[in-house]
């Protein structure tokens, strides 16, 4: 179960389905700045025209959006389905700016859905299509047809469609454009990798997080240099797509610098959690505790002029330090392989004990 696929109805229930918990009221809002109106408003004259059509798809992708926050918000509290959905758009104005918010709200809920129930109209073949959704696939093979044809230009408009249709075809394409864009944004103004990094944060918000998840953890697998690294794993941690199983195969890898990358992903929390997760938390404890051994060798040496010894330790890339210098004067890494910045293995154990402990109080 994925919040993706947590349905959602403006009625009170699902045909032939039976609510077995009614969990909490929810809501998700979405703030969108008015001058996106009022430059539609200017060309009032086309308003009719194809700038209508523009304007109606922007505002459906926009209810679109909220209604998937509100699915997210419904996953992380455990229910599988969201009743009594309601939409409402609300005029707000702080610092002399004008904005609309638009909310969703609704009942989260548990509900046992038959598999009578369960029906994926986009799978169901019909012998007549509207002229939207021809359109819609028309579009989408174009783009995946320069794709593989090495010519697709990512761009507004196709971020557009990407996002608005979860066309996650092009997740692994978009992933390497943006870490590419990353190795050379030293050609790039700043503002560009950010407006880049957000519409990819966006889009792997949008699409199912169990192709999201294998598209950044492959990637970890692939990469070389720490950056990209880096870069991957503040993605996989802004969404929260913490895969404990993932992650246990990353510890398991030879690569220490790939096993390090295990360790800064539990940083982050999950949207939810389940059973499974105990067991898995379980074994990233103990491999933690096995794997994360000091790398270092703790020695003494005699001090100068003096028949005295003193505690050292030879770091892995061969530095002598006294005992008391926690960091590496040559590469600045402690015994155990990490830099300052870095979460340490002791942490990351603390942190997944008390999870543990809180998992198997409450799911366990």
């Amino acid at each position: 179960m994925k919040a993706q696929n947590v349905k959602v109805t403006t009625t009170s229930g699902f045909d032939g389905a039976e609510i077995e918990e009614y969990l909490e009221p929810i809501t998700a809002h979405v703030v969108v700045g008015m001058n996106f109106f009022k430059d539609f408003l200017s060309g009032f004259s086309d308003f009719f025209g194809g700038k209508s059509k523009t304007y109606q798809n922007t505002l459906a992708s926009i209810n679109d959006e909220v209604i998937n926050e509100l699915r997210k918000r419904a996953y992380s509290i455990g229910a599988n389905c969201v009743l009594g959905l309601k939409i409402d758009n609300d005029e707000v104005a702080a610092q002399g700016k004008s904005m609309m918010m638009v909310t969703a709200l609704g009942t989260a809920a548990k509900a046992n859905f038959s598999k009578k129930s369960i029906t994926f109209p986009e799978k169901i073949k019909s012998d007549r299509i509207s002229n939207e959704l021809f359109n819609y696939y028309k579009q989408k093979k174009k783009y995946i047809i320069e794709y593989e044809n090495n010519s697709l230009e990512i761009n507004n408009k196709l971020w557009e469609f990407v996002k608005a249709n979860k066309v996650s075809e092009l997740a692994n394409y978009l992933l390497n454009s943006y870490l590419e864009f990353v190795v050379a944004s030293v050609e790039y103004e700043a503002g560009e990798l950010n407006n880049f990094s957000n519409h990819l944060s966006e889009y792997l918000s949008i699409i199912d997080s169990d192709i999201a998840i294998d598209c950044l953890y492959n990637k970890l697998l692939e990469v070389q240099k720490d950056k990209i690294r880096k870069k991957l794993i503040e993605k996989i941690t802004e969404l929260q797509l913490v895969d404990y199983a993932k992650i246990i195969g990353l510890i398991k890898e030879q690569d220490f610098n790939i096993q390090k990358c295990g360790v800064q992903i539990l940083r982050a929390e999950k949207l939810s959690y389940e059973k499974s997760d105990i067991q898995h938390i379980d074994e990233i404890i103990n491999l933690v505790s096995s794997v994360f051994v000091e790398r270092g060798e703790k020695s003494t040496k005699k001090k100068a002029l003096s028949s005295k010894e003193k505690e050292i330790w030879i770091c892995e890339c061969g530095k002598e330090n006294d005992i008391e210098k926690k960091y590496c004067s040559n590469c600045q890494k402690d015994i155990y392989g990490f830099n300052e910045q870095e979460v340490k293995p002791i942490e990351i154990a603390e942190k997944l004990v008390n999870e543990l402990e809180i998992l198997k109080e409450k799911i366990g």
